[in-house]
């Protein structure tokens, strides 16, 4: 079971590496091109404004709680696609990649919990 928790801790660590470089990505992107006034914009891209800003702090929380951080990332990315991305062929690797973070906390906590399930027993 030993290889249980070193994939928690490699998925843990490469979720944070991962989700460190796309915030850091996301804040040179805004500060570069300017924030917009999000409630100065159509509904559509406020929403997409709600679900980065889930995504983020998915991410940030995943540092402390990996799967509800990780639930709330995917969450926020999931309101991202439904609203924002149309049509689904523009899915592009920064779009895709927003999951990747989420996706690695809440594999990492799973994997983290069944070892400690597993050593009980």
């Amino acid at each position: 079971m030993n290889t249980a928790i070193r994939g928690a801790a490699a998925c843990r660590w490469s979720a944070r590496i991962i989700g460190a470089l796309l915030c850091l990505l996301i804040l040179v992107m805004a500060v570069g091109d300017g924030m917009p006034n999000p409630f100065t914009q159509p509904v559509r891209l406020q929403v997409g404004f709600l679900a980065l800003a889930l995504i983020l702090a998915g991410i940030v929380a995943g540092w402390r709680w990996e799967f509800w951080g990780g639930i709330v990332s995917l969450s926020g990315w999931g309101l991202f696609v439904l609203f924002v991305i149309t049509p689904w062929r523009s899915l592009n690797w920064l779009i895709v990649g927003l999951a990747l973070p989420g996706v690695l906390l809440v594999i990492g906590a799973l994997l983290r919990h069944h070892h400690e399930n597993y050593r009980l027993s």
